[in-house]
């Protein structure tokens, strides 16, 4: 615990409730607020924490903080956070028994590889077989055991899957929906900047944006009526537009031949996809939430 040492004893106090209070807020864990988050951050952070301008408040001046083995800092619990998801992870990988090559989020440029909701612990659920394996990953309140019956009742963040295929022609045609954009013959087209413009399309309905980016085919599916609109992402231009800006400092598996990432934004119908192709597996990580799938999938390795 971090202890402050006032030059008076009733800041000593102070200080010392100013310590449990942040205990306390800590150790709420998923409370009714962050379940209503449907949006989850890369690295946790601690609670904001704001002293009233009374007369028993600490000032920097007088204040020295003194660290123990016991003091907490931003990065102490980044660090920690980044450890429980590598222990979580391995655990996953050595629970998996299947004759294809697995890939799996793992700590490759971002300590945090699968972004759970702050306050929130990692968990998975796995099955595997000779030429498939899936892995459901969740979120809990509490830490809890991977292929346990509480993980199974967590909040599903994003599930990541292999197939093997008989061979590398087969596993390239189980990629669905690629395309190669032609924008030079597309009258509607829209800039996504860093050079990149997707093409527009309608039907029944819908507003679809589709852009290459390398051997990637990435397509936003969004409704026209906006009664029909997600909430989180009711722009399907600002979300393709998101997406250009995260890609551009992120990188994806490189695909042997395609990939495809889908994202469909629809209030009764939401769900976002990235899928590639390598020799004989084809990989694919799925979520609610386009964003997330991408998180996850630039962490696979």
């Amino acid at each position: 615990m971090v202890k402050l040492i006032c030059a008076h004893s009733d800041r000593t106090r102070s200080a010392a409730a100013v310590g449990l209070s942040l205990l306390l807020v800590t150790a709420a864990g998923c409370g009714a607020s962050d379940q209503g988050q449907s949006s989850f951050s890369d690295n946790s952070s601690s609670p904001s924490l704001v002293l009233s301008s009374s007369s028993a408040s600490v000032s920097s001046e007088d204040t020295e903080i003194e660290r123990g083995d016991s003091a907490v800092s931003d990065s102490d619990r980044e660090n920690a956070s980044s450890q429980d998801q590598q222990t979580v992870l391995n655990q996953t990988r050595a629970a998996l028994n299947t004759k294809g090559t697995e890939m799996l989020p793992a700590a490759r440029r971002l300590p945090i590889s699968v972004p759970v909701t702050k306050g929130c612990s990692l968990t998975a659920t796995t099955s595997s077989q000779p030429t498939h394996y899936q892995v459901k990953f969740c979120e809990t309140s509490q830490p809890v055991e991977i292929d346990s019956p509480a993980a199974s009742k967590g909040t599903l963040i994003a599930t990541v899957e292999g197939i093997q295929y008989k061979n590398a022609a087969s596993a390239n045609e189980n990629i669905s929906g690629y395309e190669k954009v032609d924008a030079s013959n597309s009258e509607e087209l829209f800039n996504l900047g860093h050079n990149i413009k997707a093409v527009g399309d309608a039907g029944t309905g819908h507003k679809y944006l589709t852009w290459n980016e390398g051997r990637w085919c990435i397509k936003v599916d969004s409704p026209i009526d906006p009664a029909f609109q997600n909430k989180e992402y009711p722009d399907g231009k600002q979300l393709a537009r998101n997406i250009v800006a995260y890609l551009e400092n992120h990188t994806l598996p490189a695909p042997q031949k395609i990939g495809v990432i889908q994202s469909v934004i629809w209030n009764q119908s939401y769900e976002a996809t990235v899928q590639w192709q390598e020799n004989q597996m084809v990989y694919q990580v799925t979520s609610e939430d386009p964003m997330t799938v991408l998180k996850v999938a630039v962490a696979m390795k």
